[in-house]
């Protein structure tokens, strides 16, 4: 059993180093990459505010210190970026549809992925996890980029 949490400290650890090094800066994704004919519209308030709440809650989940945070902090801010990307898609999705599609493909993942991981924690599925995790935020990050380009 000692063996089985200190595998999960060690692989929440490595997932947030993974999360750290994910930010605004340049990215590539299908969000980033796709042509979108209404780019140069400008955002809503709505739209642009989600986004910005978005980007604050991606940003926590990459500063959380698990070893002296522990794993509430991680599942705290976890919750805070999956409300966050629900509104932001619900704001985003008139324009930006077949990205927030793509997008939420990548938080499904994710979520799945980190399910996993709680059910059995294992190297395996904390690797899986961090992967999904990674996935969803860097193409999160790179949509809301390409939204608040508009704002």
């Amino acid at each position: 059993m000692r063996t089985a949490a200190a595998a999960l400290v060690a692989g929440l650890g490595s997932l947030v180093l993974a999360l750290s090094g994910c930010s605004s800066g340049d990215t590539t994704s299908a969000a980033s990459s796709s042509a979108t004919s209404t780019a140069a519209t400008s955002g809503s308030p709505a739209v642009c505010a989600s986004a910005d709440s978005l980007r604050s809650s991606l940003s926590s989940l990459a500063d959380v210190q698990v070893v002296q945070e522990g794993t509430d902090s991680l599942q705290a801010a976890w919750t805070k970026v999956q409300d966050d990307w629900a509104q932001f898609a619900d704001d985003a999705r008139a324009t930006y549809s077949d990205d927030v599609d793509s997008v939420q493909a990548d938080a499904d993942a994710a979520r799945d992925a980190v399910e996993a991981a709680a059910s059995g924690a294992s190297a395996q599925t904390l690797a899986a996890a961090g992967t999904a995790i990674t996935a969803f935020v860097t193409n999160a990050g790179a949509l809301v980029d390409e939204v608040r380009s508009t704002c």
